[in-house]
């Protein structure tokens, strides 16, 4: 996951399985639960969707808050991480033609996934291989919760490319064990060592080679060119107040404080706003523009009442928000809608 880039697009795969999680497991509502955590709520149960990638670290914090009293579901969620679920990511690694060109190919694209531990890809003359990881100190709060949520994504990830084969010779976590490793250890056919000074995947001599059932070169090409320009979208240069308007118009109801805001950008609250200052704008006025903006994508839906329109908005009355609409467009919301959807005026 590219968190210098947390305006960019992820696929929805992440949210999903933490939702099925907390309303399987939990007995959680999943709309209280995006309300209780700031979290913008979603729709999931329609095709999938996508969601930035703030949106993404946001959830796991929230996901890791609320399951920090039961922790042995972070690696049982990490094994519901299947690769063809990663959209072209994952179907470029099943197509590559071995197993070390399939890491080198989720290395290369990582900023795609969902991890916050970097892992880089060394090979060997005998054909042995590793995934070195290095942790980001971005989101201390989230390092355990990682680390048990990859070590079974990364299992999985391994088995779907293989077929279920499992080339393991040693496996190092850089974290303490699940509280439930007794009943775990059966699905590594290889030492794990927990509590360790770096994570790394090391592969048995001659795993690199392995040949992969699925590959295809010239699918893998298809995939890894689609990777490519997904990796594009999101080097995007975007203004911080471009990127702070799009988060918030994308955000339905709850406010957002400046400090969550900074929060978003791995920023100071303070740094956030001489950002703003030096784009010659403030945080108030965004807020008030993205407003406006999602007002009018809002009210060109004849199906939105003006009542659903303000409480969408964080209205708490509909002649509160109507003043607002007023002030900002000079006309009535009503008389918006009649010119936005060419309805001419009653007689």
């Amino acid at each position: 996951m590219d968190t210098s880039a947390l305006h960019a697009v992820l696929p929805d795969l992440s949210a999903r399985i933490m939702r099925s999680a907390l309303v399987s497991e939990f007995k959680l509502d999943w709309s209280d639960f995006c309300r209780s955590s700031s979290v913008r709520p979603m729709q999931l149960d329609d095709c999938a969707g996508e969601l930035l990638v703030q949106e993404e670290i946001m959830l796991q914090q929230a996901f890791a808050d609320c399951t920090a009293g039961a922790a042995t579901i972070w690696f049982d969620i990490g094994l519901r991480y299947r690769s063809i679920k990663y959209g072209p990511l994952g179907l470029a690694m099943m197509t590559a033609a071995t197993l070390g060109e399939a890491l080198a190919v989720a290395c290369r694209y990582q900023s795609l996934t969902y991890s916050l531990i970097t892992y880089e890809y060394a090979a060997n003359a005998d054909g042995s291989c590793a995934l070195n990881g290095n942790w980001s100190d971005h989101f201390p709060h989230l390092h355990d919760f990682t680390e048990h949520r990859d070590l079974g994504a990364i299992r999985t990830l391994v088995a779907d490319l293989m077929g279920g084969a499992l080339p393991l010779e040693r496996v190092r976590v850089k974290a303490p064990p699940p509280a439930n490793w007794a009943q775990l250890q059966h699905l590594f056919p290889c030492p794990v060592e927990f509590n360790a000074e770096r994570t790394c995947w090391m592969f048995l001599p001659g795993a690199a080679h392995m040949a992969l059932p699925l590959a295809d070169n010239e699918l893998q090409s298809l995939y890894t060119s689609r990777c490519d320009w997904a990796i594009g979208q999101a080097r995007t240069t975007g203004s911080i107040r471009d990127r702070l308007m799009d988060r918030l118009i994308r955000r339905d109801g709850s406010a957002l404080s400046a400090g969550e805001a900074a929060q978003l950008f791995a920023l100071s609250e303070r740094t956030l706003h001489r950002r703003l200052a030096e784009e010659g704008t403030r945080f108030s006025d965004i807020v008030d523009d993205a407003r406006y903006a999602r007002a009018r994508q809002m009210l060109a839906d004849r199906r939105n009442s003006v009542e659903m329109v303000a409480f969408a908005l964080g209205y708490a009355e509909p002649s509160s928000f109507s003043r607002a609409f007023k002030r900002w467009s000079g006309i009535g919301a009503l008389e918006f809608r009649r010119r936005e959807l060419g309805v001419p005026p009653a007689r």
